[in-house]
């Protein structure tokens, strides 16, 4: 899922992304509203370069405005070392809590354990991607996790009917050891296997994290298998490299691709028929689901449960005229309605 760069036009990003985010990637403050703020909140991004992070960014700042609160964010840059420094930062501002998409969870258990002892509260989106019970989710009080297994379950059954159910897929994940990715390459290559006709080609990891970094994965997919019916990306700049491969080898109407995330670049692929599909990741509804755990756990002392799970959806040319953009969800948490989840 992680994205060094965005691909969405500077226009559009700032006219509905508009997070206010330091260019060193330092703590910012972001999206304060008039009047005194009743709690604040820090949010450490592994990467502020990506628009799905973004968009949790957002549900999260306008569900906690709804309720006086403000959001301060901090770019972690992909960098654990840097993620650790700023979750110490925010433990020195005394912040009311802290949310985490963390980098890996394991090794930021000791400043987590710092937070913590300073009393304050933790939450996290994707920590454990399953769950495993509070005790091994502590320190952090509860997360929202996104089904990636439910996705790679959907894109196996997907893949499958397009293609007949025969032939060779490939996967393409990130280079770089993200456990979130990790965790949904190993559960598509498990997915894949309750369809006998389909055969697992491997997986390569992208390098740059873009479409330029995928394409060459998936031309060396379509040298060398000569069946391969289907690439299986993680994100949708890993899909549209993989389908400008597949155009340029003249396979096109041979090799299903599939993307993760609906960003606006994979929504424009799906519609122009370059990718087959897409999931939207329901980003915004995260980040309003955590902020309203966060109000309802920290400002409202009223218990809460530890895991949430949000479940994505699939975005094909069948439906994607209906697909409510990001920024619109943002607005109408603005607005106040509530798409998160139930809090139990």
């Amino acid at each position: 899922m992680f994205r060094k760069k965005s691909y969405l036009a500077a226009a559009a990003l700032a006219a509905t992304l508009s997070l206010a985010l330091s260019a060193c990637g330092g703590t910012t403050n972001a999206g304060t509203t008039s009047g005194q703020h009743v709690f604040t909140v820090g949010m450490t991004l592994p990467t502020a370069q990506n628009s799905t992070i973004q968009g949790i960014a957002e549900g999260l700042r306008a569900e906690l405005e709804q309720h006086g609160g403000k959001l301060i964010t901090a770019d972690s840059q992909l960098s654990i070392d840097k993620q650790i420094g700023d979750i110490d930062q925010f433990i020195t501002q005394k912040v009311d809590a802290i949310m985490v998409f963390p980098l890996d969870f394991p090794t930021l258990k000791s400043v987590l354990g710092r937070a913590d002892k300073a009393g304050i509260p933790l939450f996290a989106h994707d920590a454990l991607m399953e769950d495993a019970g509070a005790e091994a989710l502590a320190p952090i009080r509860a997360e929202v996790v996104t089904g990636r297994k439910q996705q790679a379950q959907e894109a196996a059954k997907f893949i499958a009917e397009k293609t007949g159910g025969t032939g060779e897929v490939g996967a393409i994940g990130i280079a770089a050891p993200v456990t979130t990715n990790i965790y949904l390459l190993d559960q598509f290559k498990e997915q894949l296997k309750a369809h006998n006709g389909l055969a697992f080609a491997g997986q390569k990891g992208n390098p740059t994290d873009d479409a330029a970094g995928a394409r060459p994965l998936a031309e060396a997919f379509l040298t060398q298998y000569s069946t391969l019916s289907a690439i299986y990306t993680y994100n949708d700049p890993s899909a549209i490299g993989a389908a400008a491969a597949a155009s340029a080898a003249a396979k096109s109407k041979n090799v299903v691709v599939t993307g993760f995330n609906a960003s606006q670049d994979g929504l424009d692929a799906v519609k122009n028929g370059s990718i087959d599909a897409t999931w939207d990741y329901k980003p915004v509804e995260v980040g309003q689901t955590l902020g309203r755990l966060i109000q309802t756990s920290v400002v409202e002392k009223k218990p809460i449960g530890h895991f949430y799970q949000m479940d994505v959806a699939i975005v094909t040319p069948e439906n994607v005229a209906s697909f409510v953009p990001w920024s619109e969800r943002v607005k109408q948490i603005a607005e106040g309605k509530y798409l998160g989840l139930p809090i139990k």
